[in-house]
């Protein structure tokens, strides 16, 4: 079978959680069907990676990402449209001919989008399959922020805007012929807005377990780490809730804590991060494993964001405990104090990471029933597996049905 797989972020390196999924549910594609990539490129994306991507796709043609600026005129013009203003104000014309070329030079049998971003540059009712990966179920996300506004005029107009997203997101949703999400948290979030919908699977991320050697594991007494981007909006948020309400309780009971927060930070407001004498900015790292290998613990205090995070499941790979928040585990089969410790208050957050700088035995506990979940549950080997079994029962029930 031939796929177009239209991809919002550039897959290489797989360094971040859309990266990731991304270039894993590629490579298993890759193993029995001849997949052809067209891809955006965000500001860190490097053209001359395409040739990394060579043993598992094809790269068609990749374009420069376009980034939302509210003060536009399409942006302002965007408040009188069904759609949300950062489509309107982000769309490529160029992206779409682009997709139309590739449809008539390739003339693949199934097309995958993976994000909204580039899902709406898939013509509307093509005569093959169509596939959507949603990474998040993006209404439910703003939702969950306009909830956190105080300010009520503010919070009405934040209300307006998710719902507007949600009427949009739904009707995408109605152009594809699947739609696959992450978690069964955000295809509930999507029924919510759609209760019509009836095609929506679940392929949760994962992680290579292979790449990581939890017998490695050698923390530093006191080594905390972040393993995620400044430059993205809910793990900016994590850090502030982290150095302005849980730090201080912590430091109390354990005084050489520090964080390391590995990630990139480019054009990021630091204030009241930068100068936190528990918080280490390291930036972007090419290899997580050896920070994961000396780290006590990894944190998650998510207030923010929606689907899964491939942040836990690289630290439960690496053998490392987690704390996490409530929203931190959303979507993932997880027990508390089995796999991790869940904690939503920040005198619970301190507590829990304290309670694993010092207890070896329940530390022990947690690395090893974390390890043996995720190669049990969450390798990329059989979830791969998974999505092109779901792919090839689309393009099947679809060859069936043009049969008839």
């Amino acid at each position: 079978m031939r796929i177009l797989f239209l991809a919002t972020w550039f897959p290489y390196p797989p360094d971040n959680g859309a990266r990731i999924r991304t270039y894993y549910l590629v490579k298993a594609l890759s193993k029995a069907h001849d997949v052809h990539l067209l891809s955006l490129l965000r500001d860190d994306s490097d053209p001359q990676n395409a040739d990394k991507l060579l043993d598992i796709c094809s790269v068609v043609s990749l374009h420069k990402s376009r980034w939302f600026k509210p003060g536009t005129i399409k942006s302002i013009f965007g408040f009188f449209s069904p759609q949300p203003r950062s489509i309107i104000d982000t769309y490529n014309h160029e992206i779409r001919r682009s997709v139309e070329q590739a449809l008539d030079e390739i003339k693949p049998d199934m097309i995958i989008a993976s994000y909204l971003d580039i899902a709406v540059y898939v013509p509307n009712k093509l005569p093959i399959p169509c596939v959507l990966d949603e990474h998040n179920c993006e209404y439910a996300v703003l939702r969950r922020n306009a909830e956190s506004i105080k300010n009520p005029f503010h919070r009405l107009r934040y209300k307006l805007g998710w719902k507007k997203f949600a009427r949009w997101e739904s009707s995408m949703c109605r152009r594809f012929s699947r739609v696959v999400t992450v978690s069964d948290t955000d295809r509930q979030c999507l029924l919510e807005a759609a209760p019509d919908l009836c095609n929506i699977d679940v392929i949760p991320n994962g992680v290579d377990t292979d790449r990581y050697d939890a017998a490695s594991w050698a923390p530093m007494h006191g080594s905390l780490i972040y393993n995620g981007a400044l430059t993205y909006g809910a793990n900016l948020d994590a850090v502030r809730y982290y150095a302005d309400q849980i730090y201080p309780l912590l430091s109390e009971d354990v005084p050489e804590i520090e964080l390391r927060v590995t990630g990139r930070y480019d054009n990021v407001d630091l204030n009241g991060l930068a100068n936190c004498p528990g918080i280490k900015l390291t930036g972007y790292v090419d290899d997580i494993r050896p920070e994961l290998a000396k780290s006590s613990v990894c944190i998650v205090p998510l207030r923010q964001g929606g689907g899964s995070r491939l942040k836990i499941l690289e630290a439960m790979a690496a053998g490392v405990p987690v704390v996490s928040t409530s929203i931190g585990v959303e979507g993932l089969d997880v027990t508390d104090r089995v796999h991790l410790l869940i904690a939503d208050s920040p005198i619970e957050f301190a507590e829990a990471v304290s309670t694993i700088i010092n207890d070896r035995n329940l530390a022990a506990g947690l690395s090893k029933n974390a390890r043996q979940l995720v190669e049990e549950k969450y390798d990329w080997s059989a979830i791969g597996s998974a999505f092109s079994s779901i792919v090839e029962s689309v393009f099947d029930c679809n060859t069936k049905h043009f049969c008839l």
